[in-house]
């Protein structure tokens, strides 16, 4: 399992592959998703991008991506669902 640390990485190199930044700006945990210069599409882009990397998909049933607000926010939905994951893969298992 991806340690938290990698999970930041990989959310923050994501967006940055979305909108084409290779400015080496960074963003931090607490920016405001749309503050990252994300539009819808390319927000789809990004949870689509993230659904490969991780192999998890954090927003169904339980939680609505309406609900993420800061990159934080997408940090933790896909931590939550990646330990969800591994725990179901030790029950089955």
């Amino acid at each position: 399992m991806l340690s938290e640390p990698e999970v930041e990485s990989v959310v923050l190199r994501e967006i940055a592959a979305v909108l084409l930044d290779d400015s080496g700006d960074e963003y931090l945990l607490d920016d405001p998703l749309l503050s990252t210069g994300l539009n819808s599409l390319m927000l789809a882009q990004l949870l689509l991008q993230l659904e490969s990397a991780f192999g998890v998909d954090p927003f169904g049933d339980e939680r609505s991506i309406a609900e993420v607000r800061t990159i934080r926010d997408l940090v933790t939905a896909y931590e939550e669902a990646l330990m969800t994951k591994t725990a179901g893969a030790l029950d089955n298992g």
